[in-house]
């Protein structure tokens, strides 16, 4: 058994829920449920899918009938997060794609958007403020777009009750994404139950509002309150108030007054100051409104300073400087995975172990995927053979990404598939010479992929130097590629009206059809009708 690439990663004999999800393996854990890498079958496709906890030996030293309380509590407000979540439109909110109950556990599960990226709360922990703090523009892309979040909430009369580094994450692309709708209010539904019991407060001290410490009534000013905390701790590396010796969490909010972020950080702008003062207003209604946040922190989104490092892919810039673009392209290896970030509580992505891969699982890896894509579940396929990658020495890995570059290219997806035949290509040439076998096996379908791709120049190229080493006549399959190769020369040059080197293609495709088929091979009928129709260009 294949150990961290096995065949249950790949979806074999794992658990399949509803007909159709086959959960891979576990990449996040909280209060009130698990979450799983999984992938739709019907669909081919990554997704996440989260099951609610049912048992109550979780709840130690709790009576039997609270627990059964406690446990149907916890229903409900799983249910809540699914319908609240549901009912919310807007890039920046993870998308929930079904629901139901698991027949085998009776579970509640809902499968949702399985999300690449991190959490905003690794990006602080992982920052020098003392020497390059993230950029004034940095935080203030990662604030508006988690206002512009908030203003779609609001206007559902939804609070979030629990905006904090932890429920915040940046794609890949910089979409800035607000998770955990779990403890969301719903304002003015009358027949909706409060989930908590009166006096009980919801959130996470370092960033609830006076008014949530108190456990009053929160509105839509709450969640501007924790944003403020969370654009504090952006640009210092700190909320604005901290527990001490004397005084918690909520009397300073209720109490003390914000120390101005200049006092820590000089550079920050007078206005972007009060901007954050007003949002910390002890009183709710004081405060701006999402959409006013949005109006006010935009502009400074614009501004040019410092990257500090941060990865390119993870930049909420992004969206505002190159909309529509998609992430920006970056050199990585193969097996590169970003990190994978659900909506969870406390959600922690399980890493790939960083065991070398042995060369029997490699073979079983291999054994596994192609067996995957033979059923059509390509991107199951490449996932298990970009982990295996990541664990492979190089004689193995440049199989390994020769078997990935043919699942993607059955995929259509012909630019990254080239890109993985290039690679495999030149590890197996520098290895074994450029007339290697698999080495020109590489070439022939990255020419495959360019001629797919309309990049004809670099098309000609490679079925050139394929076509170079005469085939072995007794691999039948040799033969067909090789007269492939001829004939893809002779098109690519008609449709490119080079006419001559057309010519001169279709009567080489003649002569080595005539060499290695025979005399009476059909298909010279076709290819003599095709010359004759090339010579009519020609001068000849």
């Amino acid at each position: 058994m294949v150990h961290n690439a096995s065949t249950e990663e790949a979806g074999r004999p794992s658990r399949v829920i509803a007909g159709r999800y086959r959960l891979g393996h576990p990449i996040g854990a909280g209060g009130m449920g698990e979450v799983w890498h999984a992938y739709d079958e019907r669909l081919d496709r990554r997704v996440a899918v989260k099951m609610m906890l049912t048992d109550t030996r979780g709840l130690p030293g709790i009576p039997g009938l609270v627990a059964v309380e406690m446990m149907a509590n916890r229903r409900d407000r799983f249910l809540r997060e699914v319908r609240t979540t549901a009912a919310l439109e807007h890039l920046g909110i993870p998308a929930i794609y079904d629901t139901g109950i698991d027949e085998t556990t009776h579970q509640l599960f809902v499968v949702m958007q399985l999300l690449r990226g991190r959490e905003v709360q690794t990006f602080i922990d992982q920052t020098d403020y003392d020497y390059a703090p993230l950029g004034i523009s940095w935080a203030a892309a990662a604030g508006v777009q988690i206002a512009s979040v908030l203003d779609e909430v609001h206007r559902n009369d939804v609070v979030h009750r629990d905006i904090k580094p932890a429920n915040v994450m940046i794609s890949t692309d910089g979409v800035v994404k607000v998770l955990d709708f779990g403890v969301a209010a719903l304002r003015g539904a009358g027949g909706h139950p409060r989930l908590t019991q009166e006096g009980m407060t919801i959130g996470t001290p370092p960033y609830m509002s006076p008014e949530q410490s108190l456990a009053n009534q929160v509105g839509p000013a709450s969640d501007i309150y924790a944003l403020a905390c969370v654009m504090y701790e952006l640009l210092t590396g700190r909320p604005p108030f901290s527990a001490d010796t004397e005084h918690s969490h909520a009397w300073h909010h209720v109490r003390s007054m914000p120390p101005p972020i200049r006092t820590m950080r000089p550079d920050v702008p007078t206005e972007l100051e009060t901007l954050l003062l007003g949002m910390l207003d002890k009183e709710p209604e004081r405060r701006l409104d999402a959409s006013q946040v949005y109006d006010a922190l935009l502009p400074w989104v614009y501004q040019q300073d410092a990257d500090h490092s941060i990865r390119a892919e993870f930049d909420p810039r992004q969206p505002f400087r190159r909309p529509f673009s998609g992430p920006p392209k970056r050199v990585s290896p193969v097996g590169y995975t970003p990190t994978m970030v659900v909506p969870v509580e406390a959600g922690v992505a399980a890493q790939p172990s960083a065991d070398e891969l042995t060369e029997q699982e490699a073979d079983e890896v291999a054994d596994v995927a192609a067996q995957l894509a033979q059923d059509g579940k390509l991107t199951q396929a490449a996932d298990l053979l970009s982990t295996a990658i990541g664990r492979a020495e190089e004689l193995l890995r440049d199989d390994l990404i020769f078997s990935l570059a043919q699942v993607r290219f059955l995929a259509g997806a012909y630019s990254e598939a080239a890109g993985h035949f290039e690679e495999a290509g030149t590890g197996y040439a520098s290895r074994y010479g450029t007339e290697d076998d698999q080495a020109l096996l590489c070439r022939y379908y990255t020419a495959q992929c360019r001629m797919s791709l309309g990049e004809t120049t670099a098309a000609i190229d490679e079925f050139r130097a394929y076509v170079a080493k005469k085939p072995d006549t007794t691999n039948v399959e040799a033969v067909a590629r090789y007269l492939d190769s001829l004939s893809a020369l002779t098109r690519l040059f008609a449709a490119g009206e080079r006419f001559p080197e057309a010519v001169k293609a279709a009567e080489e495709l003649r002569q080595a059809t005539m060499s290695l088929r025979g005399p009476s091979a059909p298909e010279l009928a076709d290819i003599d009708g095709f010359l004759a129709r090339l010579r009519r260009f020609t001068d000849e």
